[in-house]
Protein backbone atom coordinates (compact mmCIF):
# COMPACT_ATOMS: atom_id res chain seq x y z
CA UNK A 1 0.00 0.00 0.00
CA UNK A 2 3.02 2.45 -0.27
CA UNK A 3 1.70 3.65 -3.85
CA UNK A 4 -0.33 6.76 -4.23
CA UNK A 5 -3.69 5.87 -5.84
CA UNK A 6 -5.84 8.01 -8.06
CA UNK A 7 -9.15 7.19 -9.73
CA UNK A 8 -11.63 9.61 -11.18
CA UNK A 9 -14.71 9.43 -8.18
CA UNK A 10 -17.74 10.11 -10.10
CA UNK A 11 -19.63 8.80 -12.61
CA UNK A 12 -18.34 9.77 -16.29
CA UNK A 13 -20.29 11.77 -18.28
CA UNK A 14 -20.62 15.25 -18.29
CA UNK A 15 -21.86 17.33 -15.41
CA UNK A 16 -21.67 20.53 -13.67
CA UNK A 17 -18.38 18.67 -10.98
CA UNK A 18 -16.51 16.28 -11.63
CA UNK A 19 -14.24 14.59 -8.71
CA UNK A 20 -10.51 13.35 -8.47
CA UNK A 21 -9.29 11.35 -5.67
CA UNK A 22 -5.93 10.25 -4.17
CA UNK A 23 -4.93 8.42 -1.96
CA UNK A 24 -1.29 7.56 -0.38
CA UNK A 25 1.59 9.54 0.98
CA UNK A 26 2.87 11.39 -1.99
CA UNK A 27 -0.93 12.71 -2.68
CA UNK A 28 -0.45 16.03 -1.99
CA UNK A 29 2.91 16.26 -3.28
CA UNK A 30 1.44 15.10 -6.37
CA UNK A 31 -1.36 17.81 -6.21
CA UNK A 32 0.89 20.72 -6.27
CA UNK A 33 2.64 19.46 -9.22
CA UNK A 34 -0.49 20.87 -10.90
CA UNK A 35 -2.72 23.00 -8.57
CA UNK A 36 -2.28 26.70 -7.80
CA UNK A 37 -3.98 28.35 -5.50
CA UNK A 38 -5.60 31.50 -6.25
CA UNK A 39 -4.18 33.28 -2.89
CA UNK A 40 -1.36 32.82 -0.77
CA UNK A 41 -2.36 29.86 0.87
CA UNK A 42 -1.42 26.40 2.33
CA UNK A 43 -2.99 23.37 2.33
CA UNK A 44 -4.82 22.73 5.80
CA UNK A 45 -6.08 19.71 6.38
CA UNK A 46 -10.13 20.12 5.82
CA UNK A 47 -10.00 22.98 4.40
CA UNK A 48 -11.39 23.43 0.66
CA UNK A 49 -8.45 25.74 -1.68
CA UNK A 50 -9.76 27.52 -4.15
CA UNK A 51 -7.15 27.76 -7.41
CA UNK A 52 -6.48 26.41 -10.87
CA UNK A 53 -4.79 23.11 -12.36
CA UNK A 54 -2.57 23.93 -15.01
CA UNK A 55 -0.57 21.01 -17.37
CA UNK A 56 0.12 20.52 -21.19
CA UNK A 57 -1.84 23.94 -22.05
CA UNK A 58 -4.84 22.63 -20.42
CA UNK A 59 -6.38 25.11 -17.45
CA UNK A 60 -9.34 24.82 -15.21
CA UNK A 61 -10.91 26.75 -11.86
CA UNK A 62 -11.47 24.33 -9.06
CA UNK A 63 -11.18 23.83 -5.79
CA UNK A 64 -9.31 20.67 -3.77
CA UNK A 65 -9.25 19.61 -0.31
CA UNK A 66 -6.29 17.79 1.49
CA UNK A 67 -7.07 15.01 4.31
CA UNK A 68 -4.14 13.81 6.59
CA UNK A 69 -3.74 10.33 7.60
CA UNK A 70 -5.40 8.15 9.69
CA UNK A 71 -7.58 11.26 9.57
CA UNK A 72 -9.60 10.63 6.44
CA UNK A 73 -11.66 7.91 4.57
CA UNK A 74 -8.89 5.38 4.03
CA UNK A 75 -6.80 6.34 6.55
CA UNK A 76 -3.90 7.92 4.11
CA UNK A 77 -3.46 10.86 3.32
CA UNK A 78 -5.90 11.72 0.28
CA UNK A 79 -6.86 14.64 -2.24
CA UNK A 80 -10.03 15.51 -4.03
CA UNK A 81 -9.95 17.64 -6.65
CA UNK A 82 -13.11 19.09 -7.53
CA UNK A 83 -13.40 20.51 -10.82
CA UNK A 84 -15.81 20.76 -14.17
CA UNK A 85 -16.91 17.51 -14.75
CA UNK A 86 -16.51 17.28 -18.80
CA UNK A 87 -14.99 13.38 -19.43
CA UNK A 88 -12.20 14.75 -21.58
CA UNK A 89 -11.10 17.47 -18.62
CA UNK A 90 -11.30 14.51 -15.92
CA UNK A 91 -9.49 11.80 -18.23
CA UNK A 92 -6.70 14.42 -19.03
CA UNK A 93 -6.35 15.26 -15.76
CA UNK A 94 -6.21 11.85 -14.47
CA UNK A 95 -3.25 11.14 -17.02
CA UNK A 96 -1.17 13.71 -16.06
CA UNK A 97 -1.47 12.68 -12.22
CA UNK A 98 -0.47 9.03 -13.12
CA UNK A 99 2.53 10.77 -15.23
CA UNK A 100 3.42 12.63 -11.68
CA UNK A 101 3.71 9.12 -10.17
CA UNK A 102 0.02 8.07 -9.13
CA UNK A 103 -0.95 5.25 -9.81
CA UNK A 104 -4.52 4.14 -11.19
CA UNK A 105 -6.79 2.51 -8.48
CA UNK A 106 -8.18 -0.94 -8.93
CA UNK A 107 -11.79 -1.08 -8.21
CA UNK A 108 -12.81 -1.10 -4.63
CA UNK A 109 -8.93 0.17 -3.70
CA UNK A 110 -9.88 2.95 -2.24
CA UNK A 111 -12.47 0.92 0.14
CA UNK A 112 -10.29 -1.72 0.45
CA UNK A 113 -7.54 0.48 2.08
CA UNK A 114 -10.26 1.85 4.56
CA UNK A 115 -10.70 -1.98 5.85
CA UNK A 116 -7.15 -2.75 5.93
CA UNK A 117 -6.29 0.64 7.32
CA UNK A 118 -9.08 -0.08 10.07
CA UNK A 119 -11.91 2.54 9.31
CA UNK A 120 -14.65 -0.12 8.78
CA UNK A 121 -15.27 -3.43 8.71
CA UNK A 122 -15.67 -5.89 5.78
CA UNK A 123 -19.28 -5.83 6.73
CA UNK A 124 -19.69 -1.80 6.54
CA UNK A 125 -17.73 -1.73 3.31
CA UNK A 126 -20.01 -4.34 1.62
CA UNK A 127 -22.88 -2.32 3.21
CA UNK A 128 -21.75 0.86 1.37
CA UNK A 129 -21.77 -0.66 -2.14
CA UNK A 130 -25.26 -2.35 -1.19
CA UNK A 131 -25.66 2.00 -0.58
CA UNK A 132 -24.28 3.17 -3.80
CA UNK A 133 -26.44 0.48 -6.02
CA UNK A 134 -29.80 0.80 -4.21
CA UNK A 135 -32.75 0.66 -5.81
CA UNK A 136 -35.11 1.66 -3.11
CA UNK A 137 -35.68 3.33 -0.22
CA UNK A 138 -35.75 0.35 1.68
CA UNK A 139 -32.52 -0.94 0.25
CA UNK A 140 -30.74 2.08 1.43
CA UNK A 141 -32.28 2.12 5.57
CA UNK A 142 -30.91 -1.67 5.80
CA UNK A 143 -27.47 -0.80 4.51
CA UNK A 144 -27.45 2.24 6.26
CA UNK A 145 -27.91 0.13 9.52
CA UNK A 146 -25.27 -2.19 8.16
CA UNK A 147 -22.78 0.49 7.43
CA UNK A 148 -23.80 1.59 11.33
CA UNK A 149 -21.95 -1.56 12.18
CA UNK A 150 -25.01 -3.46 13.28
CA UNK A 151 -24.33 -6.49 11.58
CA UNK A 152 -20.55 -6.61 12.62
CA UNK A 153 -21.63 -6.34 16.46
CA UNK A 154 -24.04 -9.01 15.86
CA UNK A 155 -21.54 -11.23 14.62
CA UNK A 156 -18.68 -10.15 16.47
CA UNK A 157 -20.69 -11.16 19.73
CA UNK A 158 -21.33 -14.86 18.58
CA UNK A 159 -17.44 -14.86 17.51
CA UNK A 160 -16.91 -13.79 21.38
CA UNK A 161 -18.83 -16.54 22.76
CA UNK A 162 -17.42 -19.33 20.73
CA UNK A 163 -13.94 -18.03 22.17
CA UNK A 164 -15.57 -18.11 25.89
CA UNK A 165 -16.83 -21.93 24.92
CA UNK A 166 -13.48 -22.52 23.56
CA UNK A 167 -11.10 -21.50 26.13
CA UNK A 168 -13.79 -23.43 28.76
CA UNK A 169 -13.25 -26.67 26.47
CA UNK A 170 -8.96 -26.12 26.40
CA UNK A 171 -9.24 -25.86 30.10
CA UNK A 172 -11.40 -29.00 30.72
CA UNK A 173 -9.19 -30.92 28.49
CA UNK A 174 -6.22 -29.38 30.34
CA UNK A 175 -8.35 -30.88 33.77
CA UNK A 176 -10.59 -33.27 33.18
CA UNK A 177 -11.71 -34.67 36.59
CA UNK A 178 -12.44 -31.32 37.67
CA UNK A 179 -13.79 -29.29 34.58
CA UNK A 180 -15.00 -31.45 31.88
CA UNK A 181 -18.62 -31.56 33.66
CA UNK A 182 -18.88 -27.83 33.71
CA UNK A 183 -17.94 -27.58 30.27
CA UNK A 184 -20.28 -29.95 28.77
CA UNK A 185 -22.72 -28.40 30.87
CA UNK A 186 -21.96 -25.26 29.52
CA UNK A 187 -22.31 -25.52 26.01
CA UNK A 188 -25.37 -27.40 26.87
CA UNK A 189 -26.80 -24.56 28.05
CA UNK A 190 -24.86 -21.82 25.75
CA UNK A 191 -25.12 -23.46 22.03
CA UNK A 192 -28.69 -23.44 21.63
CA UNK A 193 -29.05 -19.58 22.34
CA UNK A 194 -26.27 -19.05 19.36
CA UNK A 195 -28.29 -20.96 17.11
CA UNK A 196 -31.54 -19.17 17.63
CA UNK A 197 -29.50 -15.53 16.97
CA UNK A 198 -27.75 -17.36 14.02
CA UNK A 199 -31.79 -18.55 13.09
CA UNK A 200 -32.88 -15.07 13.45
CA UNK A 201 -30.68 -13.88 10.97
CA UNK A 202 -31.03 -16.07 8.41
CA UNK A 203 -34.71 -16.35 8.33
CA UNK A 204 -34.45 -12.70 6.85
CA UNK A 205 -33.04 -14.31 3.79
CA UNK A 206 -36.39 -13.71 2.14
CA UNK A 207 -37.39 -10.38 3.21
CA UNK A 208 -33.78 -9.31 2.36
CA UNK A 209 -34.00 -10.31 -1.01
CA UNK A 210 -37.15 -8.54 -1.67
CA UNK A 211 -35.80 -5.73 -0.70
CA UNK A 212 -32.41 -6.13 -2.55
CA UNK A 213 -34.11 -7.41 -5.69
CA UNK A 214 -37.27 -6.20 -5.21
CA UNK A 215 -41.03 -8.22 -5.18
CA UNK A 216 -42.00 -9.98 -8.42
CA UNK A 217 -45.57 -9.97 -9.24
CA UNK A 218 -47.47 -11.61 -12.55
CA UNK A 219 -50.25 -10.11 -13.73
CA UNK A 220 -52.17 -13.10 -15.61
CA UNK A 221 -55.57 -13.67 -17.27
CA UNK A 222 -57.29 -13.74 -19.96
CA UNK A 223 -56.61 -12.12 -23.20
CA UNK A 224 -58.16 -8.53 -23.28
CA UNK A 225 -58.83 -8.35 -19.27
CA UNK A 226 -56.68 -5.37 -19.23
CA UNK A 227 -53.72 -6.95 -17.67
CA UNK A 228 -51.76 -4.17 -19.52
CA UNK A 229 -53.53 -1.45 -18.46
CA UNK A 230 -53.34 -2.45 -14.62
CA UNK A 231 -49.38 -2.61 -15.35
CA UNK A 232 -49.45 0.57 -16.95
CA UNK A 233 -51.65 1.86 -14.13
CA UNK A 234 -49.10 0.61 -11.78
CA UNK A 235 -46.06 2.37 -13.33
CA UNK A 236 -47.42 5.60 -14.06
CA UNK A 237 -46.96 5.61 -17.49
CA UNK A 238 -47.64 3.90 -20.77
CA UNK A 239 -45.03 0.89 -20.53
CA UNK A 240 -46.88 -1.63 -22.07
CA UNK A 241 -49.24 -1.30 -25.68
CA UNK A 242 -53.16 -1.41 -25.11
CA UNK A 243 -55.84 -2.55 -27.44
CA UNK A 244 -58.85 -4.10 -27.91
CA UNK A 245 -57.12 -6.88 -30.03
CA UNK A 246 -57.12 -9.89 -28.40
CA UNK A 247 -53.42 -11.56 -28.38
CA UNK A 248 -51.58 -8.27 -28.04
CA UNK A 249 -49.20 -8.74 -25.45
CA UNK A 250 -47.06 -11.83 -26.89
CA UNK A 251 -44.53 -11.79 -24.81
CA UNK A 252 -43.35 -11.05 -20.80
CA UNK A 253 -43.28 -7.56 -20.03
CA UNK A 254 -41.93 -6.18 -16.69
CA UNK A 255 -41.37 -2.71 -15.59
CA UNK A 256 -40.90 -0.96 -11.73
CA UNK A 257 -42.32 1.04 -9.19
CA UNK A 258 -41.82 1.83 -6.34
CA UNK A 259 -43.99 1.79 -2.83
CA UNK A 260 -43.76 2.67 0.43
CA UNK A 261 -40.40 2.21 -0.01
CA UNK A 262 -40.21 -1.42 -1.53
CA UNK A 263 -39.24 -2.10 -5.29
CA UNK A 264 -41.80 -4.16 -6.94
CA UNK A 265 -41.26 -5.40 -10.33
CA UNK A 266 -44.45 -6.32 -12.48
CA UNK A 267 -44.64 -8.65 -15.54
CA UNK A 268 -47.65 -7.88 -17.64
CA UNK A 269 -47.98 -11.75 -19.61
CA UNK A 270 -49.41 -13.10 -22.77
CA UNK A 271 -53.03 -13.64 -22.21
CA UNK A 272 -53.97 -17.29 -21.41
CA UNK A 273 -55.82 -19.18 -23.93
CA UNK A 274 -55.93 -21.88 -26.12
CA UNK A 275 -54.04 -20.98 -29.43
CA UNK A 276 -52.54 -22.47 -32.39
CA UNK A 277 -50.43 -19.73 -33.45
CA UNK A 278 -46.87 -20.88 -32.50
CA UNK A 279 -45.49 -17.39 -30.96
CA UNK A 280 -48.44 -16.89 -28.55
CA UNK A 281 -47.85 -20.30 -27.23
CA UNK A 282 -44.53 -19.27 -26.39
CA UNK A 283 -45.83 -16.12 -24.60
CA UNK A 284 -48.25 -18.66 -22.74
CA UNK A 285 -45.08 -20.68 -21.78
CA UNK A 286 -43.41 -17.57 -20.56
CA UNK A 287 -46.83 -16.69 -18.26
CA UNK A 288 -46.75 -20.18 -16.85
CA UNK A 289 -42.42 -19.58 -16.08
CA UNK A 290 -43.68 -15.78 -14.84
CA UNK A 291 -45.81 -17.19 -12.25
CA UNK A 292 -43.95 -19.95 -10.71
CA UNK A 293 -40.94 -17.45 -9.88
CA UNK A 294 -43.41 -14.76 -8.61
CA UNK A 295 -43.66 -13.97 -4.75
CA UNK A 296 -47.18 -13.23 -5.74
CA UNK A 297 -49.72 -13.78 -8.21
CA UNK A 298 -52.42 -11.11 -9.51
CA UNK A 299 -55.00 -12.96 -11.08
CA UNK A 300 -57.27 -10.85 -13.64
CA UNK A 301 -60.66 -11.07 -14.64
CA UNK A 302 -63.13 -8.83 -15.83
CA UNK A 303 -66.38 -10.56 -15.66
CA UNK A 304 -67.87 -13.22 -13.32
CA UNK A 305 -68.43 -15.52 -16.55
CA UNK A 306 -64.80 -16.15 -17.13
CA UNK A 307 -63.64 -17.73 -13.94
CA UNK A 308 -63.76 -20.85 -13.83
CA UNK A 309 -62.68 -21.13 -17.63
CA UNK A 310 -59.72 -18.93 -16.56
CA UNK A 311 -58.79 -20.89 -13.67
CA UNK A 312 -57.77 -23.99 -15.82
CA UNK A 313 -54.66 -22.47 -17.09
CA UNK A 314 -53.59 -21.97 -13.13
CA UNK A 315 -52.85 -25.21 -12.15
CA UNK A 316 -49.49 -23.99 -10.92
CA UNK A 317 -50.22 -20.78 -9.48
CA UNK A 318 -48.77 -20.14 -5.76
CA UNK A 319 -51.35 -20.00 -2.78
CA UNK A 320 -49.88 -16.74 -2.52
CA UNK A 321 -52.43 -14.70 -5.44
CA UNK A 322 -55.41 -12.28 -5.86
CA UNK A 323 -58.36 -12.16 -7.58
CA UNK A 324 -58.78 -8.85 -9.06
CA UNK A 325 -61.86 -7.65 -11.44
CA UNK A 326 -60.88 -5.10 -13.65
CA UNK A 327 -63.06 -2.63 -15.77
CA UNK A 328 -65.94 -1.95 -13.14
CA UNK A 329 -66.64 1.15 -14.98
CA UNK A 330 -67.87 -1.00 -17.38
CA UNK A 331 -69.12 -3.91 -14.69
CA UNK A 332 -68.98 -4.71 -11.12
CA UNK A 333 -69.69 -7.18 -9.55
CA UNK A 334 -71.02 -8.76 -5.88
CA UNK A 335 -68.53 -12.18 -6.24
CA UNK A 336 -66.77 -12.31 -3.14
CA UNK A 337 -64.49 -14.16 -4.32
CA UNK A 338 -63.04 -10.81 -5.95
CA UNK A 339 -60.12 -9.49 -3.05
CA UNK A 340 -60.38 -5.79 -5.35
CA UNK A 341 -62.15 -4.02 -7.77
CA UNK A 342 -61.04 -1.75 -9.90
CA UNK A 343 -60.59 0.34 -13.20
CA UNK A 344 -57.17 0.50 -14.65
CA UNK A 345 -58.54 2.73 -16.83
CA UNK A 346 -60.14 5.30 -14.59
CA UNK A 347 -57.47 5.02 -12.44
CA UNK A 348 -59.87 3.89 -9.91
CA UNK A 349 -59.00 1.65 -6.76
CA UNK A 350 -54.99 1.31 -7.91
CA UNK A 351 -53.74 3.03 -4.89
CA UNK A 352 -55.47 0.13 -2.76
CA UNK A 353 -53.82 -2.18 -5.28
CA UNK A 354 -50.90 -1.26 -4.56
CA UNK A 355 -51.45 -1.72 -0.76
CA UNK A 356 -53.14 -5.27 -1.14
CA UNK A 357 -49.74 -6.13 -2.95
CA UNK A 358 -47.84 -4.57 -0.23
CA UNK A 359 -49.30 -6.76 2.04
CA UNK A 360 -49.77 -9.85 0.48
CA UNK A 361 -45.68 -9.61 -0.21
CA UNK A 362 -43.78 -7.78 2.83
CA UNK A 363 -44.20 -8.09 6.44
CA UNK A 364 -46.26 -5.51 7.67
CA UNK A 365 -44.07 -4.81 10.58
CA UNK A 366 -41.52 -1.86 10.35
CA UNK A 367 -38.52 -3.98 8.56
CA UNK A 368 -36.59 -0.67 8.27
CA UNK A 369 -35.08 -0.65 11.67
CA UNK A 370 -34.46 -4.12 12.10
CA UNK A 371 -31.25 -5.90 10.80
CA UNK A 372 -32.42 -7.73 7.66
CA UNK A 373 -29.30 -9.53 5.94
CA UNK A 374 -29.58 -8.95 1.66
CA UNK A 375 -26.36 -10.13 1.08
CA UNK A 376 -25.96 -13.63 -0.07
CA UNK A 377 -22.48 -14.26 1.14
CA UNK A 378 -23.31 -13.23 4.06
CA UNK A 379 -26.70 -16.30 4.24
CA UNK A 380 -24.18 -18.60 2.98
CA UNK A 381 -22.22 -18.49 5.75
CA UNK A 382 -24.50 -17.87 8.63
CA UNK A 383 -26.29 -21.02 6.91
CA UNK A 384 -22.89 -23.03 7.36
CA UNK A 385 -22.01 -21.56 10.74
CA UNK A 386 -25.12 -22.70 11.81
CA UNK A 387 -25.17 -26.15 10.48
CA UNK A 388 -21.85 -26.73 12.12
CA UNK A 389 -22.82 -25.51 15.53
CA UNK A 390 -25.77 -27.52 15.49
CA UNK A 391 -23.61 -30.70 14.82
CA UNK A 392 -21.57 -29.63 17.59
CA UNK A 393 -24.44 -29.41 19.50
CA UNK A 394 -25.99 -32.79 18.55
CA UNK A 395 -22.61 -34.55 19.22
CA UNK A 396 -22.47 -33.34 22.96
CA UNK A 397 -22.09 -36.63 24.71
CA UNK A 398 -21.41 -38.91 21.64
CA UNK A 399 -17.70 -37.70 20.88
CA UNK A 400 -14.86 -36.08 22.73
CA UNK A 401 -14.66 -32.56 23.55
CA UNK A 402 -11.39 -31.87 21.53
CA UNK A 403 -13.68 -32.96 18.39
CA UNK A 404 -16.26 -30.29 19.62
CA UNK A 405 -13.86 -28.06 20.09
CA UNK A 406 -12.74 -28.47 16.39
CA UNK A 407 -16.72 -27.87 15.18
CA UNK A 408 -16.44 -24.50 16.66
CA UNK A 409 -13.52 -23.36 15.33
CA UNK A 410 -14.76 -24.19 12.29
CA UNK A 411 -18.04 -22.16 13.12
CA UNK A 412 -15.94 -19.20 14.75
CA UNK A 413 -14.02 -19.03 11.06
CA UNK A 414 -17.38 -19.25 8.61
CA UNK A 415 -18.54 -16.09 10.70
CA UNK A 416 -14.67 -14.83 10.86
CA UNK A 417 -15.60 -14.46 7.09
CA UNK A 418 -18.58 -11.86 7.29
CA UNK A 419 -16.64 -9.43 9.97
CA UNK A 420 -12.90 -10.29 8.18
CA UNK A 421 -11.51 -11.41 11.78
CA UNK A 422 -10.29 -14.59 9.67
CA UNK A 423 -10.32 -13.16 5.95
CA UNK A 424 -7.41 -13.89 3.68
CA UNK A 425 -6.45 -12.02 0.86
CA UNK A 426 -8.36 -13.82 -1.60
CA UNK A 427 -11.78 -13.34 0.43
CA UNK A 428 -10.74 -9.68 0.25
CA UNK A 429 -9.85 -9.31 -3.42
CA UNK A 430 -13.11 -10.60 -4.49
CA UNK A 431 -15.71 -8.81 -2.56
CA UNK A 432 -13.71 -5.46 -3.36
CA UNK A 433 -13.94 -6.02 -7.46
CA UNK A 434 -17.44 -5.34 -7.14
CA UNK A 435 -17.06 -2.41 -6.53
CA UNK A 436 -16.59 1.06 -8.87
CA UNK A 437 -13.06 3.10 -9.85
CA UNK A 438 -12.45 6.14 -7.07
CA UNK A 439 -14.46 3.83 -4.77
Amino acid sequence: MNKTIVAIATPIGAGGVGVIRLSGTQSLDILKKIFTPAKSQDFSPRKMVFGHISFNGITDDCLAVYFKGPNSFTGEDVVEIQMHGGVKLLEATTNQLLTLGATMAEPGEFSKRAVLNGKMDITQAEALIDMIYASSTSSMQVASLQLKGKLYQKIIQTQNSLTDLLATIEVALDFPEHEETFAEEKLASEIPNLLENLSSLIETKNLGSKIKNGVSVSLVGKPNVGKSSILNALVGFDRAIVTNIAGTTRDTISESYEYKGVLFNVTDTAGMRKSVDVVENEGIKRTIKSVEESDLVIKVFDSDKNLTECDVFFAHTPQNCVNILNKIDIQSSDNKVFDLQISATNNTNIDKLKQLIFEKTVDKDNFSSQLIITNLRHIQLLTQAYEVLKKAYDDLNVVSLDCIAVLIKQAWELLGQITGETSNEKIIDTIFSKFCLGK
